[in-house]
């Protein structure tokens, strides 16, 4: 990896970083604030989160259709600007309704933002060094998370001043990568291939219907899954844990270990270029599973709390650059449109997961349903299958 593709990688980082690690999981991290400082109901509030999954819906559909239009420059800019705005929303919000409106607006940030750096890299980065970099880039959340969830345990009532920091921060992102993406295509991406040496899923197909290709069939139930499991962690591990007597810094705390220990995701591209796609995915999702069942069978513990969030972040993270390096062996002809519609499927499992696990969490209790959650993430390992498969044949020529 040369020099240009490191600073294409780190300045993806901070972009996640701002796009979800401050605008799309800040809000919950500042839940309590919000709910003191506006006198929000806790319906209220959960009516918010829904709209901003919306708003993160939009932004990623739109993102998908204008990078068959644009330079992916432009829909990653947006999705800093997003940010910014939003953030300054919050930081000067005089009642709840403006709050809202800022974390919905912050919350297109990822849409706009992740799925367009495959483009990015497809066109900046050398053909063995894309896992490395979007590996690099994907983990950008654990690297806003090591930063949110600190502040937000100790701002206090400084906590306006730390979302006017938040918006500085996606500002100077936004600044660097507009220094850093070409403002038109400075070469074409190398000819379509994967590690896997199989042709791309886009070839020949007609308009949208080369999303329905045959190859993607497995990207899509996984991305599914790994949607449905884990916005169910994120959005209910810090209730579990202060329902069963934890403290209210428990949520800041075990966000922060998130984030700390999801730095290892950088290494992904390096272990699928090791052991292959589907190894790595098996691991991965083995991993996020536990994670949840640890919650489930001791969330009254620091120490099981500790161990499931340090888990949780690796195998998180590692997840979210599987699911980018994937959909760019399954559609190196448009990256972009590929992994948005991979998105789209990560985005309506997490509408889907924290909807359909929370009735269950209803009839029996947070901690059963986080064994469910394990058992639920598990059923992603069919998705390996073809993987497996497409790697010993490899293996055997």
């Amino acid at each position: 990896m040369n020099t240009r593709e490191l600073q294409l990688g780190l300045a993806g980082m901070s972009m996640i970083a701002v796009a979800f690690g401050f605008a799309r999981y800040g809000y919950g991290l500042f839940v309590p604030v919000f709910r003191e400082e506006f006198d929000l109901s806790t319906e209220v509030l959960g009516l918010i989160s829904g709209a901003t999954y919306a708003s993160y819906l939009a932004g990623l559909l739109l993102a998908g259709y204008l990078s068959t239009k644009l330079r992916p420059r432009v829909p990653i800019l947006l999705g800093g600007l997003c940010a910014a705005a939003g953030m300054l929303l919050i930081a000067v919000a005089p009642n709840g309704a403006v709050m809202a409106v800022g974390a919905i607006l912050a919350s297109t940030s990822p849409g706009w933002a992740w799925a367009p750096f495959s483009d990015a890299v497809d066109q900046l980065a050398s053909f063995d060094a894309r896992g490395r970099v979007l590996s690099i880039i994907s983990t950008g959340t654990a690297a806003g998370l090591i930063l949110a969830g600190p502040i937000a345990l100790i701002a206090g009532p400084l906590w306006r001043a730390a979302w006017v920091a938040f918006a500085i921060f996606a500002l100077a992102s936004a600044a660097w990568n507009a220094r850093l993406l070409p403002g038109k295509k400075k070469w074409q991406p190398a000819p379509a291939e994967s590690t896997s040496g199989r042709q791309g899923a886009v070839a020949a197909a007609p308009k949208w219907r080369w999303t329905l290709a045959k190859e993607a069939h497995p990207l899509y139930y996984v991305a599914f899954v790994f949607g449905v499991g884990s916005a169910f962690y994120w959005t209910y591990a810090a209730d579990l844990a202060l329902d069963e007597g934890l403290p209210e810094h428990v949520g800041p705390v075990l966000w922060t270990l998130v984030g700390i220990s999801g730095i290892t995701g950088v290494v992904t591209g390096d272990l699928v270029r090791r052991l292959g796609l589907g190894y790595v995915l098996i691991g991965a999702l083995t991993l996020l599973a536990v994670a949840s069942a640890l919650l489930g069978f001791g969330p009254g513990s620091w120490v099981t709390v500790c161990a499931s969030a340090s888990l949780y972040g690796p195998s998180f993270m590692m997840m979210s650059a599987l699911l980018a390096i994937w959909s760019s062996h399954v559609f190196p002809e448009r990256p972009t449109a590929g992994f948005s519609a991979a998105l789209f499927l990560l985005a309506l499992g997490s509408i889907v997961g924290p909807a359909a696990l929370g009735l269950l969490a209803g009839a029996v209790g947070l901690a059963p349903t986080f064994l469910a959650t394990g058992a639920v993430t598990l059923c992603g390992l069919w998705g390996a299958s073809p993987e497996l498969r497409r790697r010993r044949s490899s293996l055997l020529k």
